[in-house]
């Protein structure tokens, strides 16, 4: 992998950390479904704050197809076939990252029809998943 590239990445990593820290700092502050949804301030942020994430990983991923010279995606979907063919993570995140990119289109397409309670969900039980994106592309990283 070019220095470059690596750099570009390490550099996302670093916004996606920051980033992260932000959504647990919510997870805290949301103490409850309730109180998140009268909150304004709590699910807008965490809505930001996963838009932001999931792009990063879109970004990371396109990243390291371009720097193999991997077959061109038709679409940020076939990015994680791509990678996953060639082992960069596992087929349980794959199915993860998928779940991810069609919420990230709900959030850019279809922000007019947001389900805040799935918000909630997904702030509770998937920021470990984004984690576990970040732990497998720096074990990547880490191989290259």
């Amino acid at each position: 992998m070019s220095n470059l590239t690596r750099q570009k990445i390490f550099e996302k990593l670093e916004n996606f950390g920051e980033y992260l820290n932000y959504l647990k700092q919510i997870q805290i502050e949301a103490k409850s479904q309730k109180i998140f949804l009268s909150d304004f301030h709590l699910f807008g942020t965490a809505e930001r704050y996963l838009h932001l994430c999931i792009q990063i990983v879109i970004d990371i991923l396109h990243l390291i197809i371009i720097d193999l010279g991997l077959k061109k995606p038709e679409s940020n979907y076939e990015t994680i076939s791509i990678l996953f063919a060639e082992k960069i993570f596992s087929e349980k995140l794959a199915d993860k990252l998928t779940a991810m990119i069609g919420f990230r289109n709900i959030l850019v397409h279809e922000y007019g029809k947001i389900d805040r309670e799935r918000i909630y969900k997904i702030l509770k039980s998937r920021v470990k998943d984004l984690e576990k994106f970040r732990e497998q592309i720096l074990k990547f990283l880490g191989r290259n």
